[in-house]
């Protein structure tokens, strides 16, 4: 096989190398610097709190048009109610009444009990030295359930305080050899004793 052959098979672009390589395309002219707008403080102050009251405006049109819709609802469970209540005699109707009435009071009663039945339940706590922001957790359905759900949860809350205690005198355990306990690490165990009441 001869080179010319050969040239044919593989052919050059000698004007390739002869050149210099082109040159990248050109790039995008940078893009504008954002505009900076240089505002006095007053101006400043204005801008903020027209968008303050601009939110303010738009949250206050939600929850009005909230409002309205409820109210609308309401009218128009009233407006059904008493359509019914036209259509009954008037002993279906003073008996509907004298209903209405009784649910009303059962309801109330209900809520009274609920509140006494908590105010029981903090002096509950109170008396055991517990944390009365439980109150609401420990509720039950009778003062019975309550005072159960107390004297559990005492029991719980103060097993998890012993443990606390345990594990920091465990922390705090002197070198070997050294017989007592520094008075720093001996009041840390008093403070948290103090703290949750620890009865010995």
């Amino acid at each position: 096989m001869t080179i010319e052959t050969k040239n044919k098979h593989l052919p050059f672009d000698l004007q390739f190398f002869a050149e210099d390589p082109p040159s990248d395309p050109p790039a995008d002219p940078p893009a504008d610097p954002p505009e900076t707008i240089e505002l006095t403080q007053i101006e400043l102050d204005k801008k903020i709190e027209s968008e303050a009251d601009r939110k303010l405006n738009s949250a206050l049109q939600k929850k009005q048009q909230e409002w309205d819709n409820q109210l609308q609802e309401k009218i128009n469970e009233a407006l059904k109610e008493n359509e019914r209540l036209s259509k009954l005699s008037e002993k279906e109707r003073k008996d509907e009444e004298i209903t209405q009435r009784e649910k009303k009071i059962a309801e109330r009663e209900a809520e009274i009990a609920r509140k006494e039945l908590k105010a029981d339940a903090i002096a509950d706590l109170a008396d055991k030295e517990l944390p009365s922001s439980f109150a609401d957790f420990l509720l039950g359905d009778d003062a019975e359930k309550t005072l159960e759900n107390i004297n559990n949860f005492k029991t719980a809350f103060d097993s998890a305080v012993n443990e606390a205690v345990k594990e920091k005198l465990r922390q705090d355990t002197p070198p070997a050899g050294g017989g007592r306990i520094n008075t720093n690490q001996s009041k840390s165990v008093a403070d948290i004793a103090q703290k949750h009441r620890l009865v010995k």
